[in-house]
């Protein structure tokens, strides 16, 4: 077997190397957006629980 066959060869684990690692960054940055948006989600509802709060205490 020649060179070329074992360069074609690094180079194909290389590709699906790289975009193992680029899928899996991808899967951390989508799990870190919907911790976020849960977040939001909670304070939000936090701010609402207060705000009837407060209203229910000036009755």
């Amino acid at each position: 077997m020649d060179m070329f066959f074992y360069i074609t060869i690094i180079v194909g684990f290389s590709l699906i190397y790289y975009g193992y690692v680029k899928k899996s960054d991808n899967d951390l940055k989508k799990k870190e957006l919907e911790l976020e948006e849960k977040k939001l989600e909670l304070e939000m509802k936090r701010l609402e629980l207060s705000k009837e709060y407060h209203e229910q205490g000036k009755e």
